[in-house]
């Protein structure tokens, strides 16, 4: 999935530029997100490095392998290109690629209350810890179950994510809030 980038303003970082490839200017990048064809489709970026961020056109971008081969307007040395090594390549969130329905992105989640069916706040996701057959969320309990626990992020027991509303609705499984 794509990664946020905390820090400033909020960004979607989809790469982290690696090094330069040749000598004009072009830069070698490793794709951040599921969907490493976004960057053909990239126009205008931000790179962060080092708590400063630089917008930059994007001239040409192509995938080079697991890799991606980008080319900005504003940059046209390969002493240029060394510069930016180590930043992160940021779009706007609303330039996600469009998951399907009942898909989410970590960040939309994370932050996200947990409440019972019955109405009662569990916590807050505080973390997704991806694993082999399904994620898990973990959780900041709070009230009457302060500790953190985790949660298994499968139908059965995830019933209704509310983004607008800010909240999940969960059924855990029996005993899971006592361990």
């Amino acid at each position: 999935m794509d990664s946020v980038v905390e820090s400033g303003n909020p960004g979607i970082a989809v790469g982290r530029i690696l090094a330069p490839h040749g000598v004009a200017g072009f830069l070698k990048a490793q794709p951040l997100t599921d969907f490493p064809e976004r960057c053909e489709r990239l126009t205008e970026v931000v790179v962060e490095l080092k708590s400063s961020r630089r917008s930059l056109t994007v001239e040409k971008a192509a995938l080079h392998g697991r890799l991606w081969l980008i080319k900005f307007d504003e940059i046209g040395s390969r002493e240029e290109a060394a510069a930016l090594r180590g930043g992160c390549i940021l779009i706007p969130p609303e330039e996600r690629v469009p998951l399907p329905t009942g898909y989410y992105y970590y960040d939309q989640l994370v932050g996200l209350m947990v409440y019972n069916t019955g109405g009662e706040c569990l916590g807050q996701l505080q973390e997704i810890i991806p694993g082999a057959a399904h994620d898990l969320y973990l959780v900041q309990g709070e009230g009457l179950s302060p500790k953190e626990f985790l949660l298994p992020a499968v139908k059965e027991f995830i019933l209704k994510i509310d983004l607008p509303g800010g909240k999940i609705i969960a059924d855990p499984p029996e005993g899971l809030l006592e361990l």
